[in-house]
């Protein structure tokens, strides 16, 4: 800046506005460098969340299939001993009625089976 044949106030004026300016500037890359970082925690803030609330569901979801799981090897349990005992009732000189009794435990067990498949699907949706 040429300051041949000014007077000292405008050398100073100058100066000042000089200064002023480049103040201005810093201020202004202050506020631009928080709105930035306000931007990046924003942005984690919402990564965070959004993490937290995928893994509730996959937890949800994985202890709904162990409960479902439970439940039909429950019910294939039951079916397995229905035809153990109707196979025992046929073989042995049991009258008809255990037979009978036996076979409707057999189906009372696969309806159990279906029902547990039929909820399963129903909480997975």
């Amino acid at each position: 800046m040429a300051t041949r044949g000014l007077s000292a106030d405008e050398i100073k004026r100058r100066a000042q506005a000089a200064f002023d300016k480049a103040d201005a500037r810093k201020q202004e890359a202050s506020r631009a460098m928080e709105a930035e970082r306000a931007a990046r925690d924003a942005v984690l803030q919402k990564t965070e969340r959004l993490r937290a609330l995928r893994l509730a569901k996959e937890a949800a979801e994985a202890e709904t299939a162990a409960i479902v799981a439970a439940e039909q090897a429950q019910a294939k349990a039951e079916i397995v001993e229905a035809k153990a005992a109707a196979k025992a009732a046929r073989t042995k000189t049991a009258t008809d009625k255990a037979a009978k009794s036996a076979e409707r435990a057999v189906k009372s067990a696969d309806k159990a089976l279906r029902a547990a498949a039929k909820s399963a699907k129903r909480e997975a949706v």
